[in-house]
């Protein structure tokens, strides 16, 4: 399978992961033909990528870290939590109840037992949803991310659920965000970011009563858009006076929102976005953290289309564990089934490199 923009996508293409819709209902399952009405429905859907299964991707496969049935669960229970602070607004109440913070807890408990039985796998993002999901999406791949990073540097269990539940709502306060700014496709003007901005403190009103949401957590869902240079927000902090709990949401809060499809903006390749963060550090971000994250992601998943330093256009098998910029790639020629295409195990050949990540193949 590979992940292709849907622009992109012939009718009768073979679906190869579910998508679901903003309702978080099953839209398309796994095994569908693309007919011309499917494809608009998921076009209307806002839905930009998406898994095919075609001659030159066949036999891979994708095998995610956290299972799409844990975070379809998490993702739901932050779209719960979203729309019944919408509801509060208009109520004019503001604290979550703390059976959901209970609920909630137990679920990044769960997802740190999942890491835990992991130890040699490396994480990618498998998205299967529409832009309207990105809130809640984008809440729970912080969350992983962050937990992984944690467990790489050492956290013990406390301090990886206290980051987690840090990490994942670290947003909810963009609930209380005019729709029209939150969902703007344009550039903000100038003083729509400074409501945007408000989204932290919006975030910390919500929590600051709950009893069962340590302090740590709070903290990081207040400072978590602090800069190392003090060039970040609400209260410019810099240094030493941002902990490394912080540090690491910050972190993953970026890496995750410029790979992700947005209402203003479509998904970059993960090899892209490590540029954009290493230009970050340390300057801006922490350097530790950054490294630390280049060792828990998978920077080219399978199914990643590729072009090689001699011009070669080849499609992701699989990753070499120890060496994730050198995985085994299938050559792609154009008109020719997989089963005739070389197979290149960037390992074994030290003089071919990746040059760049190729968004459709040359037909498309």
């Amino acid at each position: 399978m590979r992940l292709v923009n849907i622009a992109d996508v012939e009718p009768n293409s073979m679906i190869a992961k579910p998508v679901y819709d903003s309702k978080l209902s099953l839209l398309i399952n796994k095994g569908v033909k693309l007919t011309p009405g499917i494809l608009k429905k998921m076009i209307e859907s806002d839905i930009r990528h998406l898994y095919i299964q075609d001659s030159y991707s066949e036999g891979i496969i994708l095998e995610p870290m956290i299972s799409d049935e844990i975070k379809l669960q998490a993702i739901t229970i932050m779209k719960e939590i979203y729309e019944s602070q919408v509801q509060k607004q208009n109520q004019n109440t503001d604290t979550l109840r703390e059976a959901t913070i209970r609920k909630l807890k137990d679920l990044v408990d769960d997802i740190i037992t999942e890491i835990y039985s992991k130890t040699d796998e490396r994480y990618y993002s498998t998205e299967f949803m529409g832009v309207e999901i990105y809130h809640y999406n984008h809440a729970v791949e912080v969350m992983i991310l962050a937990l992984l990073i944690g467990r790489k540097l050492g956290l013990d269990r406390e301090r990886l659920i206290k980051l987690g539940m840090g990490a994942i709502l670290a947003d909810i306060g963009k609930s209380r965000v005019p729709q029209e700014i939150l969902n703007k496709k344009g550039k903000l003007e100038p003083h729509e970011f400074e409501e945007m901005k408000r989204h932290v403190d919006y975030s910390y009103h919500i929590l600051k009563e709950l009893t069962g949401l340590s302090s740590l957590s709070r903290q990081i869902v207040l400072l978590h858009h602090e800069k190392l240079d003090g060039s970040g927000y609400p209260n410019g902090f810099s240094g030493d006076q941002i902990p490394l709990l912080v540090r690491i949401a910050t972190v993953c809060d970026i890496f995750s929102a410029i790979v992700a499809d947005r209402t203003y903006n479509t998904r970059i390749s993960v090899d892209t976005a490590i540029e954009i963060l290493r230009s970050a550090a340390p300057l801006k971000i922490d350097q530790d953290v950054f490294v630390t994250l280049l060792q828990v992601i998978d920077m080219y998943p399978p199914g990643t289309l590729v072009e090689l330093g001699n011009g070669k256009l080849c499609i992701v098998i699989r990753n070499n564990p120890n060496s994730p910029t050198r995985p085994v790639l299938r050559e792609i020629i154009i008109g020719k089934p997989a089963d005739v295409s070389e197979e290149i195990d960037l390992m074994k050949e030290f003089t071919l490199f990746i040059k760049k990540v190729v968004p459709r193949l040359p037909s498309e």
